[in-house]
């Protein structure tokens, strides 16, 4: 699947005339507005029926976070510089949404518009009680979080609070678009006209899980798989509110529990250890006569990627806690879980990691740094 035209800023400056760039991705993103406006113009005037599909990459609230020269309002909202302008560039985007979705409905296309707002990784501010400030490399969830919304005005607004990835956002247009049919006599969002069992026929290839169909019951099993920006640095394995990272450069193993340490301050591998007489979490539940049987180092490269074992290691035991017991802190967290949940898991991570080589083609962009560094 392709796209009819791709703008890039040598077309800006051949319509608009000599813009300035903004940050590492070209001209401001009110200077990429009127080719939108432009190309859907000129399409729906040749055949006003047709179904469009657009992509927009907004860039003013990417590093280095630069004010487009047209904005002359700035705000001092706290004393850190560096947020100040993230801040500064949030608002400003904001307008654009709002420039963006005012236009959709001057064109009467709102109301047969899906909106889809993702972004492709976060930030770290300092935020993590860490020395973090970027947003390469960055293993923890601030690295993570981005916004996932879709938006039309026959959707019924609702918030869910779970685990998903990107990965998710194709299925869930899939069932949007499958829900959104036409229904004789009645006046509802109609976005696509597609055989369902077409529909149904990508649903099932793909990976990912549909918003929609994602039940509460599953939530606390699932597992998602993550790498960090721009990649061949970190492998992240979460099933929540248990979250494995490997460093890939120096095999080294984290993990952490989400629910009672969200800021990832505290690495319970470094429990591990037979010879370890420090203090432990309130929230943790440790058997003081075990010994540690494990060795973390090495396991990557020595892992033999056999799908079906692994499955059946998981399927040993149910890695589960309930949504409502976590948050009521109404119980302990047992050490020895956590540790077998990340034995199980970094094979698991292991296995999908070769599957991933396998699968996708990224060259040298593709693992291969994964080696055992002594």
């Amino acid at each position: 699947m392709g796209f009819d035209n791709i703008y890039s800023g040598f077309e800006v400056a051949n319509r608009m005339g000599s813009v300035p760039d903004v940050g590492m991705f070209g001209p401001s993103d009110s200077n990429i507005l009127p080719l939108l406006w432009d190309w859907i113009d000129d399409t729906l005037d040749e055949d006003k029926e047709r179904q469009l599909m657009l992509s927009l990459l907004l860039t003013g609230t990417h590093d280095p976070f630069v004010m487009p020269s047209t904005e002359p309002i700035y705000h001092d909202y706290i004393e850190d510089t560096r947020v100040n302008k993230y801040l500064n560039t949030m608002r400003v985007v904001d307008g654009v949404l709002k420039t963006i979705v005012d236009g959709l409905k001057f064109r009467q296309m709102y109301n047969e518009t899906l909106i889809i707002i993702i972004s492709d990784h976060g930030y770290a501010f300092r935020d993590w009680g860490r020395k973090s400030l970027a947003a390469w490399r960055v293993p923890f969830e601030c690295g993570f979080l981005v916004p996932l919304m879709l938006h039309n005005p026959y959707l019924e607004a609702k918030q869910l609070d779970a685990q998903y990835t990107n990965m998710d956002i194709l299925p869930t247009i899939m069932d949007i678009l499958l829900s959104s049919q036409k229904i004789a006599h009645e006046s509802i969002n109609y976005l696509l006209t597609v055989r369902q069992d077409q529909l149904n026929s990508i649903l099932s290839r793909y990976e990912g899980t549909s918003l929609l169909r994602l039940s509460i019951e599953q939530e606390t099993q699932r597992y998602t798989f993550h790498l960090d920006n721009p990649g061949d640095s970190h492998v992240i394995v979460k099933q929540y509110p248990r979250k494995l990272v490997y460093d890939v450069h120096y095999d080294e193993v984290h993990l952490f529990h989400l629910g009672y340490d969200p800021q990832e301050s505290i690495d319970l591998i470094l429990f591990d250890r037979p010879d370890y007489i420090g203090t432990y979490p309130d929230w943790l539940l440790v058997d003081q006569s075990r010994n540690s049987l494990r060795n973390w180092l090495g396991r990557w490269i020595n892992t033999k990627n056999n799908l079906s074992d692994n499955h059946k290691k998981l399927l040993r035991k149910r890695f589960r806690q309930s949504m409502s017991d976590l948050r009521q802190n109404v119980s302990r967290i047992s050490l020895q879980d956590m540790l077998d949940w990340a034995d199980a898991t970094l094979e698991l991570a292991s296995v999908w990691t070769a599957l991933v080589k396998v699968r996708y083609f990224y060259g040298n962009m593709t693992f291969n740094s994964l080696k055992h560094h002594s």
